[in-house]
Protein backbone atom coordinates (compact mmCIF):
# COMPACT_ATOMS: atom_id res chain seq x y z
CA UNK A 1 0.00 0.00 0.00
CA UNK A 2 1.51 3.55 -0.58
CA UNK A 3 1.80 6.03 1.61
CA UNK A 4 1.96 9.07 -0.97
CA UNK A 5 -0.77 10.97 -1.84
CA UNK A 6 0.29 10.01 -5.39
CA UNK A 7 1.75 7.10 -7.09
CA UNK A 8 4.54 7.02 -9.93
CA UNK A 9 3.34 4.17 -13.07
CA UNK A 10 5.60 3.54 -15.83
CA UNK A 11 4.91 1.39 -18.48
CA UNK A 12 7.31 -1.38 -20.07
CA UNK A 13 6.98 -1.93 -24.01
CA UNK A 14 4.09 0.46 -25.08
CA UNK A 15 2.90 -0.22 -28.05
CA UNK A 16 -0.79 -0.26 -29.60
CA UNK A 17 -2.52 -1.63 -27.03
CA UNK A 18 -1.08 0.86 -23.91
CA UNK A 19 -1.79 3.95 -26.34
CA UNK A 20 -5.54 2.56 -26.56
CA UNK A 21 -6.06 1.33 -22.73
CA UNK A 22 -2.98 1.77 -20.50
CA UNK A 23 -1.80 4.98 -20.80
CA UNK A 24 -4.84 6.92 -20.95
CA UNK A 25 -6.51 5.35 -18.14
CA UNK A 26 -2.92 6.21 -15.91
CA UNK A 27 -2.99 9.25 -17.48
CA UNK A 28 -6.38 10.37 -16.54
CA UNK A 29 -5.70 9.56 -12.76
CA UNK A 30 -4.79 12.51 -10.90
CA UNK A 31 -3.68 10.23 -8.03
CA UNK A 32 -0.79 8.64 -11.05
CA UNK A 33 2.57 10.20 -12.02
CA UNK A 34 3.40 8.86 -15.13
CA UNK A 35 7.25 8.92 -14.98
CA UNK A 36 8.45 6.72 -17.29
CA UNK A 37 7.92 4.25 -20.42
CA UNK A 38 9.57 1.99 -22.54
CA UNK A 39 9.90 0.96 -25.95
CA UNK A 40 12.01 -1.36 -28.18
CA UNK A 41 11.33 1.43 -30.97
CA UNK A 42 13.05 4.63 -29.40
CA UNK A 43 10.85 7.06 -31.67
CA UNK A 44 7.46 4.84 -30.43
CA UNK A 45 8.35 5.59 -26.83
CA UNK A 46 9.20 8.91 -27.50
CA UNK A 47 5.75 9.75 -29.78
CA UNK A 48 3.95 8.13 -26.64
CA UNK A 49 5.55 10.14 -23.72
CA UNK A 50 4.50 13.36 -25.34
CA UNK A 51 1.21 12.33 -26.07
CA UNK A 52 0.20 11.43 -22.80
CA UNK A 53 2.84 13.87 -20.38
CA UNK A 54 5.31 10.78 -19.43
CA UNK A 55 8.16 12.13 -17.44
CA UNK A 56 10.87 10.02 -19.32
CA UNK A 57 10.69 7.65 -22.54
CA UNK A 58 13.36 4.85 -22.68
CA UNK A 59 14.22 2.45 -25.62
CA UNK A 60 15.10 -0.54 -22.56
CA UNK A 61 12.25 -1.44 -20.34
CA UNK A 62 15.23 -1.80 -17.64
CA UNK A 63 15.89 2.17 -17.75
CA UNK A 64 12.60 2.53 -16.46
CA UNK A 65 12.32 0.43 -13.93
CA UNK A 66 15.03 2.73 -12.16
CA UNK A 67 12.66 5.92 -12.25
CA UNK A 68 11.74 3.80 -8.77
CA UNK A 69 8.03 3.28 -9.80
CA UNK A 70 5.00 1.89 -7.57
CA UNK A 71 3.39 0.04 -10.08
CA UNK A 72 4.13 -1.28 -13.89
CA UNK A 73 2.04 -2.61 -16.27
CA UNK A 74 4.02 -4.78 -18.57
CA UNK A 75 2.45 -4.37 -22.25
CA UNK A 76 5.16 -6.78 -24.03
CA UNK A 77 4.60 -9.37 -25.68
CA UNK A 78 4.08 -12.68 -24.15
CA UNK A 79 7.54 -14.04 -24.40
CA UNK A 80 9.34 -10.70 -22.66
CA UNK A 81 6.67 -11.03 -19.76
CA UNK A 82 8.94 -13.35 -17.44
CA UNK A 83 11.73 -11.57 -17.36
CA UNK A 84 9.81 -8.21 -17.27
CA UNK A 85 7.20 -9.39 -14.63
CA UNK A 86 10.36 -10.81 -11.95
CA UNK A 87 12.68 -7.56 -12.81
CA UNK A 88 9.56 -5.21 -11.96
CA UNK A 89 8.44 -7.36 -8.82
CA UNK A 90 11.73 -7.55 -6.69
CA UNK A 91 12.20 -3.49 -8.20
CA UNK A 92 8.88 -3.29 -5.88
CA UNK A 93 6.38 -2.60 -8.03
CA UNK A 94 2.79 -3.80 -7.96
CA UNK A 95 2.34 -4.96 -11.29
CA UNK A 96 -0.18 -5.74 -14.51
CA UNK A 97 0.85 -7.40 -17.20
CA UNK A 98 -0.98 -8.57 -20.59
CA UNK A 99 -2.26 -11.66 -21.45
CA UNK A 100 -1.38 -14.27 -22.67
CA UNK A 101 0.18 -14.55 -19.40
CA UNK A 102 3.03 -16.58 -20.10
CA UNK A 103 4.10 -19.15 -23.02
CA UNK A 104 3.51 -22.28 -21.19
CA UNK A 105 2.42 -23.14 -17.51
CA UNK A 106 5.92 -23.61 -15.91
CA UNK A 107 6.70 -19.49 -16.67
CA UNK A 108 3.44 -19.00 -15.97
CA UNK A 109 3.98 -20.50 -12.15
CA UNK A 110 7.16 -19.14 -11.75
CA UNK A 111 5.60 -15.44 -11.91
CA UNK A 112 3.02 -16.02 -9.46
CA UNK A 113 5.48 -17.36 -7.10
CA UNK A 114 7.88 -14.19 -7.82
CA UNK A 115 5.13 -12.00 -6.68
CA UNK A 116 4.21 -13.92 -3.35
CA UNK A 117 7.94 -14.19 -2.71
CA UNK A 118 8.32 -10.60 -2.76
CA UNK A 119 4.79 -9.63 -1.06
CA UNK A 120 3.79 -7.65 -4.12
CA UNK A 121 0.44 -7.29 -6.04
CA UNK A 122 0.58 -9.40 -9.79
CA UNK A 123 -2.62 -9.18 -11.80
CA UNK A 124 -2.93 -10.28 -15.40
CA UNK A 125 -5.09 -8.38 -18.10
CA UNK A 126 -8.72 -10.14 -17.72
CA UNK A 127 -10.98 -7.12 -17.99
CA UNK A 128 -14.31 -8.69 -18.83
CA UNK A 129 -15.64 -9.69 -14.88
CA UNK A 130 -15.73 -5.77 -14.87
CA UNK A 131 -18.54 -6.10 -17.96
CA UNK A 132 -21.78 -5.19 -16.23
CA UNK A 133 -23.31 -8.47 -18.36
CA UNK A 134 -20.55 -10.67 -16.64
CA UNK A 135 -20.54 -8.88 -13.10
CA UNK A 136 -24.59 -9.93 -12.74
CA UNK A 137 -24.28 -13.01 -14.08
CA UNK A 138 -21.55 -13.83 -11.20
CA UNK A 139 -23.59 -11.80 -8.30
CA UNK A 140 -26.38 -14.37 -9.31
CA UNK A 141 -24.43 -17.32 -8.95
CA UNK A 142 -23.24 -16.41 -5.77
CA UNK A 143 -26.90 -15.81 -4.79
CA UNK A 144 -27.54 -19.40 -5.21
CA UNK A 145 -29.83 -18.93 -8.12
CA UNK A 146 -28.12 -21.51 -10.35
CA UNK A 147 -26.84 -24.12 -7.96
CA UNK A 148 -23.92 -26.72 -8.33
CA UNK A 149 -22.95 -26.30 -12.30
CA UNK A 150 -23.70 -28.95 -14.27
CA UNK A 151 -23.26 -27.79 -17.71
CA UNK A 152 -22.35 -24.23 -19.64
CA UNK A 153 -21.58 -23.68 -23.03
CA UNK A 154 -19.34 -20.27 -23.85
CA UNK A 155 -18.70 -19.10 -27.40
CA UNK A 156 -16.91 -15.68 -28.17
CA UNK A 157 -16.13 -14.37 -31.68
CA UNK A 158 -13.21 -11.66 -32.09
CA UNK A 159 -12.04 -9.24 -34.47
CA UNK A 160 -8.41 -11.10 -34.47
CA UNK A 161 -8.50 -13.16 -37.92
CA UNK A 162 -6.58 -10.31 -39.57
CA UNK A 163 -3.97 -10.31 -36.59
CA UNK A 164 -3.48 -13.71 -36.81
CA UNK A 165 -2.61 -14.17 -40.71
CA UNK A 166 -0.01 -11.85 -40.49
CA UNK A 167 -1.66 -8.34 -40.39
CA UNK A 168 -0.97 -5.37 -37.75
CA UNK A 169 -4.26 -3.21 -37.41
CA UNK A 170 -6.18 -5.00 -34.31
CA UNK A 171 -8.83 -2.48 -34.20
CA UNK A 172 -7.97 -0.91 -30.81
CA UNK A 173 -8.65 2.70 -31.62
CA UNK A 174 -5.40 4.36 -31.52
CA UNK A 175 -2.78 4.95 -34.36
CA UNK A 176 -0.15 2.60 -33.48
CA UNK A 177 -0.09 -0.75 -35.18
CA UNK A 178 0.69 -3.77 -33.57
CA UNK A 179 4.25 -5.91 -34.42
CA UNK A 180 3.10 -8.67 -36.71
CA UNK A 181 5.16 -11.39 -34.29
CA UNK A 182 3.40 -10.45 -31.44
CA UNK A 183 0.67 -12.26 -33.01
CA UNK A 184 1.93 -15.12 -35.75
CA UNK A 185 4.70 -16.68 -34.33
CA UNK A 186 3.99 -18.98 -31.54
CA UNK A 187 7.41 -18.64 -29.91
CA UNK A 188 6.62 -14.73 -29.22
CA UNK A 189 3.10 -14.88 -28.65
CA UNK A 190 2.69 -18.59 -27.06
CA UNK A 191 -0.46 -19.27 -29.76
CA UNK A 192 -3.16 -18.34 -31.82
CA UNK A 193 -6.76 -18.10 -30.61
CA UNK A 194 -6.55 -20.48 -27.99
CA UNK A 195 -4.10 -18.31 -26.35
CA UNK A 196 -5.13 -14.88 -27.12
CA UNK A 197 -8.88 -14.99 -27.19
CA UNK A 198 -9.88 -18.28 -25.10
CA UNK A 199 -7.65 -17.36 -22.23
CA UNK A 200 -10.20 -14.43 -21.49
CA UNK A 201 -12.88 -17.37 -21.70
CA UNK A 202 -11.13 -19.11 -19.35
CA UNK A 203 -10.37 -16.82 -16.89
CA UNK A 204 -14.02 -15.59 -17.13
CA UNK A 205 -15.02 -19.32 -16.69
CA UNK A 206 -13.13 -19.98 -13.74
CA UNK A 207 -14.16 -16.71 -12.06
CA UNK A 208 -17.88 -17.18 -12.90
CA UNK A 209 -18.45 -20.73 -11.82
CA UNK A 210 -15.91 -21.01 -9.04
CA UNK A 211 -14.69 -24.39 -10.60
CA UNK A 212 -11.42 -25.42 -12.21
CA UNK A 213 -11.10 -26.47 -14.88
CA UNK A 214 -9.21 -30.41 -14.81
CA UNK A 215 -9.30 -31.90 -18.00
CA UNK A 216 -10.02 -30.97 -21.71
CA UNK A 217 -10.68 -32.43 -25.44
CA UNK A 218 -9.78 -29.96 -28.35
CA UNK A 219 -9.53 -29.40 -32.07
CA UNK A 220 -8.16 -26.65 -33.76
CA UNK A 221 -8.46 -24.65 -36.78
CA UNK A 222 -6.48 -25.02 -39.83
CA UNK A 223 -5.34 -28.08 -38.33
CA UNK A 224 -1.57 -28.62 -37.41
CA UNK A 225 -1.22 -24.23 -37.58
CA UNK A 226 1.02 -23.31 -34.70
CA UNK A 227 -1.52 -20.28 -34.59
CA UNK A 228 -4.96 -21.35 -34.16
CA UNK A 229 -7.62 -18.94 -35.90
CA UNK A 230 -10.96 -21.61 -33.99
CA UNK A 231 -10.93 -23.33 -31.28
CA UNK A 232 -12.82 -26.03 -30.17
CA UNK A 233 -13.14 -27.25 -26.21
CA UNK A 234 -14.78 -29.84 -24.08
CA UNK A 235 -13.80 -29.03 -20.80
CA UNK A 236 -14.98 -31.23 -17.44
CA UNK A 237 -15.00 -29.04 -14.07
CA UNK A 238 -13.44 -30.18 -10.48
CA UNK A 239 -17.03 -31.08 -9.26
CA UNK A 240 -17.81 -33.19 -12.16
CA UNK A 241 -19.79 -30.71 -14.14
CA UNK A 242 -18.58 -30.04 -18.20
CA UNK A 243 -18.55 -27.27 -20.58
CA UNK A 244 -18.33 -26.73 -24.36
CA UNK A 245 -16.29 -23.77 -25.39
CA UNK A 246 -15.82 -22.30 -28.80
CA UNK A 247 -13.21 -19.10 -29.72
CA UNK A 248 -13.49 -17.91 -33.44
CA UNK A 249 -11.32 -15.25 -34.83
CA UNK A 250 -13.52 -12.99 -37.49
CA UNK A 251 -13.05 -11.13 -40.45
CA UNK A 252 -12.40 -7.47 -40.03
CA UNK A 253 -15.68 -5.23 -39.46
CA UNK A 254 -16.64 -2.84 -36.44
CA UNK A 255 -18.18 -5.19 -33.86
CA UNK A 256 -17.48 -5.43 -29.98
CA UNK A 257 -16.44 -8.82 -28.97
CA UNK A 258 -19.80 -11.57 -29.43
CA UNK A 259 -19.87 -13.65 -26.34
CA UNK A 260 -22.86 -16.12 -26.32
CA UNK A 261 -23.21 -18.32 -22.69
CA UNK A 262 -26.03 -20.30 -21.45
CA UNK A 263 -25.16 -21.75 -17.89
CA UNK A 264 -27.13 -24.61 -16.49
CA UNK A 265 -27.52 -25.99 -13.01
CA UNK A 266 -29.73 -27.50 -10.55
CA UNK A 267 -30.99 -24.25 -9.51
CA UNK A 268 -31.49 -22.59 -12.68
CA UNK A 269 -30.03 -21.51 -15.64
CA UNK A 270 -28.24 -18.27 -17.35
CA UNK A 271 -28.31 -17.41 -21.11
CA UNK A 272 -26.44 -13.91 -22.03
CA UNK A 273 -25.90 -12.15 -25.04
CA UNK A 274 -23.08 -9.33 -25.06
CA UNK A 275 -24.19 -8.66 -28.43
CA UNK A 276 -27.81 -7.99 -27.56
CA UNK A 277 -26.79 -6.58 -23.63
CA UNK A 278 -29.90 -9.04 -22.43
CA UNK A 279 -29.15 -12.11 -19.58
CA UNK A 280 -32.18 -14.24 -18.95
CA UNK A 281 -32.17 -15.97 -15.86
CA UNK A 282 -34.65 -19.25 -15.80
CA UNK A 283 -35.85 -20.57 -12.56
CA UNK A 284 -36.59 -24.56 -11.87
CA UNK A 285 -40.09 -23.57 -11.20
CA UNK A 286 -40.15 -21.98 -15.16
CA UNK A 287 -40.23 -18.33 -13.85
CA UNK A 288 -37.94 -16.11 -16.58
CA UNK A 289 -36.54 -13.47 -15.79
CA UNK A 290 -34.86 -10.88 -18.31
CA UNK A 291 -32.16 -7.97 -17.49
CA UNK A 292 -30.91 -5.44 -20.04
CA UNK A 293 -29.32 -2.31 -20.86
CA UNK A 294 -27.23 -1.12 -18.47
CA UNK A 295 -27.56 -3.92 -15.81
CA UNK A 296 -26.84 -6.32 -18.38
CA UNK A 297 -24.55 -4.48 -20.68
CA UNK A 298 -21.75 -6.42 -22.82
CA UNK A 299 -19.40 -3.49 -23.74
CA UNK A 300 -15.71 -3.68 -22.46
CA UNK A 301 -13.82 -1.39 -20.45
CA UNK A 302 -10.20 -1.54 -21.72
CA UNK A 303 -9.16 0.45 -18.77
CA UNK A 304 -10.78 -2.08 -15.91
CA UNK A 305 -7.20 -3.58 -15.55
CA UNK A 306 -5.50 -0.59 -14.93
CA UNK A 307 -7.73 1.07 -12.32
CA UNK A 308 -7.17 -2.04 -10.94
CA UNK A 309 -3.27 -2.25 -10.74
CA UNK A 310 -4.03 1.60 -9.58
CA UNK A 311 -6.99 0.53 -6.30
CA UNK A 312 -4.08 -2.14 -5.16
CA UNK A 313 -1.54 0.45 -4.78
CA UNK A 314 -3.51 2.06 -2.63
CA UNK A 315 -4.43 -1.08 -0.56
CA UNK A 316 -7.55 -2.26 -2.26
CA UNK A 317 -7.47 -6.63 -2.44
CA UNK A 318 -6.54 -7.69 -5.89
CA UNK A 319 -10.05 -8.83 -7.91
CA UNK A 320 -9.80 -12.29 -8.17
CA UNK A 321 -10.81 -12.77 -11.80
CA UNK A 322 -7.61 -11.02 -12.40
CA UNK A 323 -5.30 -12.55 -10.18
CA UNK A 324 -2.22 -14.69 -10.95
CA UNK A 325 -3.04 -17.51 -9.73
CA UNK A 326 -6.27 -17.64 -11.80
CA UNK A 327 -4.14 -16.50 -14.88
CA UNK A 328 -1.67 -19.26 -14.14
CA UNK A 329 -4.10 -21.67 -14.23
CA UNK A 330 -5.56 -20.64 -17.33
CA UNK A 331 -2.17 -21.07 -18.59
CA UNK A 332 -1.64 -24.48 -17.79
CA UNK A 333 -5.23 -25.34 -19.28
CA UNK A 334 -4.22 -23.41 -22.49
CA UNK A 335 -0.84 -25.77 -22.57
CA UNK A 336 -3.73 -28.80 -22.61
CA UNK A 337 -5.80 -27.81 -24.98
CA UNK A 338 -2.69 -27.18 -27.39
CA UNK A 339 -1.76 -30.76 -26.36
CA UNK A 340 -4.75 -32.71 -27.00
CA UNK A 341 -5.13 -30.84 -30.27
CA UNK A 342 -1.67 -32.16 -31.32
CA UNK A 343 -2.10 -35.73 -30.45
CA UNK A 344 -6.51 -35.98 -30.06
CA UNK A 345 -5.98 -37.17 -26.49
CA UNK A 346 -7.84 -36.30 -23.41
CA UNK A 347 -5.68 -34.18 -21.05
CA UNK A 348 -5.74 -33.10 -17.58
CA UNK A 349 -4.51 -30.28 -15.62
CA UNK A 350 -2.81 -30.83 -12.80
CA UNK A 351 -2.62 -27.91 -9.79
CA UNK A 352 -0.23 -26.16 -8.98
Amino acid sequence: MTTSARIRAAVLSAGAWSQSSHLPTLAGDARVELVALSSPNAAMAEKLATEFGVKRAFADWRDALEEKPDIVVVSSPPVAHEEQVVAALRAGAHVLVEKPFALDGVAAYRMRDAAREVGRTLLVGFGWPAAPIFALARALIEAGEVGPVEHLTMHLAVNTRALLFGGSDGGWGGALESGAATYTDARVSGGGSAAVSMSHQLGLIEWLTGEPIVAVSASTWPPGRAIDVHTSVNADFANGGSAAISSASTHPYLARPQWHMALYGGRGQIWLDSVSDQLRLVRANGEVVTFGDPQASGLYDAGAPTKALIACAFGASPPAGLSADLAAHVVAVTDAIYASARDGRKHGIEAS
